[in-house]
């Protein structure tokens, strides 16, 4: 699955399986994600158009980072981060503020690859769909930074962030549901 595919208007989540059968006109790619650390199943699904399926969340990709040499490394697991605000129009500058703390750091952890971060289309909800080569590598990344993948100045400000409501992280692997 490519994740910055340019013809991806829109994101669905659903936190179950969605088998897609027959495929709907307009489905680009599906993922299915099993949770590491517990029961549950989130379907990712890309649309080249808006579409409606019941009890999923809609999102754009807003900003994607890849790091360096990371086309070569597997991914060993996807980090979904769940962000929910307040009111809307604050998430981008959130999101902002996440890239500034990312390269504010001198040395990032090694086991991270990507980061592909999508805002609701109602404007209350980011989510970051990162992948890592392990679960281990992320968990190790999190206790470095103290509940970051980072330890610079600017981390304390994304998580004191005005009109920050909630924030959920999972670490999943990618299944073949077929």
């Amino acid at each position: 699955m490519e994740l910055t595919r340019p013809d991806a208007d829109l994101v669905l989540v659903h936190h179950d399986r969605v088998p897609f059968e027959p495929r709907p006109d307009g489905l680009l790619d599906v993922r299915w994600l099993e949770h590491v650390e517990g029961d549950g199943v989130v379907t990712y699904s890309q649309w080249s158009r808006p579409v409606e399926v019941d009890g999923g969340v809609a999102y754009r990709r807003y900003r994607s980072a890849q790091e360096e040499g990371s086309v070569e490394r597997p991914v060993g697991c996807v980090v979904l981060v769940s962000v929910e605000f307040d009111r809307p129009g604050v998430a981008e500058e959130w999101v902002d503020l996440v890239f500034t703390a990312l390269a504010a750091e001198e040395e990032r952890h090694p086991g991270g690859i990507s980061a592909h971060f999508h805002v609701s289309l109602d404007g209350l909800r980011v989510l970051n769909y990162a992948e890592w080569t392990s679960p281990e590598a992320h968990r190790d990344a999190m206790a470095r930074g103290n509940g970051s993948v980072g330890r610079s100045e600017p981390w304390g400000r994304v998580h004191s962030f005005a009109g920050l409501k909630a924030s959920d992280v999972r670490r999943y692997r990618v299944v073949d549901l077929g």
